[in-house]
C-alpha cells in the first residue's frame, strides 16, 4: 500500500483533519507528525517517512497564513511560525530531490506562503460535503493504487510572471475572470478565458 506525506501547520487543525478523513475514505495512509512516534533527530524521521511516500500534501489553510501575517520576531507567540516555515521549506527539498509529486493544497486563493517548487496545486476548501471539493478523494484514490500519478497535459499551467515562470498542474476547472495567487511567486493570474472549462 502506498502512502503520502502531510506537510502543514499543527495550528491548521480541522484542515489536516478533513484531508486526514479523506485519506481514510479512499484507504489511503498518510504520515501526519504530530500523530506519530517521532525519533530524535526529528530531521532523519520526516526524511525516512517523506522517502516512504508517493507525494508530499503541503495543506495551506487559514492558520497558517494568519500566523504568517502576524509574525513579529519580538513576540514569542509567533515565534513558532518560524519553526513551521523551516520544516516545510526542508519537507518540500526533500520531496524535491527524491523527486516524488509535490502537492499545494489551499483552503483560499489568498496564499501567502511562496512554495519554491511544486507540481500540483489544488484549491480545496476541506469540505468533502460539497460535490465541487469531491475532487481529491479522486487525486487521493489515484495515489492509494499507485506511486506516481500520469497527467493530462492540459492541466500544465505556467506563471506568467518572468521571473518565476514555474509550471505545475492546476486540477481544476476555474471560471471565467477567476483570479489565483501563483504558489510560487505569489503574483496574481487572472484567467479571463477560465481553466479546463
Amino acid at each position: 500500500m502506498f502512502k503520502v506525506f502531510i506537510s502543514h501547520s499543527k495550528h491548521d487543525k480541522e484542515y489536516c483533519n478533513a484531508f486526514d478523513s479523506a485519506c481514510t475514505r479512499v484507504g489511503l495512509k498518510s504520515f501526519r507528525s504530530e500523530f506519530e512516534n517521532i525519533e530524535r533527530p526529528s530531521w532523519k524521521t520526516i526524511k525516512n517517512e517523506i522517502n516512504k511516500s508517493s507525494a508530499v500534501f503541503l495543506l495551506l489553510g487559514k492558520k497558517l497564513r494568519e500566523r504568517q501575517r502576524t509574525v513579529l520576531v519580538d513576540n514569542p507567540e509567533y515565534t513558532d511560525w518560524l519553526f513551521t516555515q523551516n520544516w516545510i521549506a526542508y519537507e518540500i527539498g526533500v520531496a524535491t530531490q527524491k523527486g516524488i509529486d509535490i502537492w499545494v493544497l489551499s483552503d483560499s486563493v489568498d496564499i501567502n506562503f511562496p512554495v519554491l517548487h511544486l507540481n500540483n496545486y489544488y484549491l480545496w476548501e476541506g469540505d468533502l460535503e460539497k460535490p465541487e471539493q469531491r475532487g481529491i478523494l479522486k487525486i487521493l484514490q489515484y495515489y492509494s493504487e499507485y506511486r506516481r500519478l500520469k497527467f493530462d497535459k492540459k492541466m500544465s499551467y505556467t506563471c506568467h510572471n518572468p521571473d518565476c515562470r514555474a509550471t505545475y498542474n492546476i486540477h481544476q476547472a476555474l471560471p471565467k475572470g477567476f483570479k489565483i495567487r501563483c504558489p510560487s511567486c505569489l503574483k496574481i493570474t487572472d484567467f479571463p478565458a477560465g481553466w479546463l472549462l
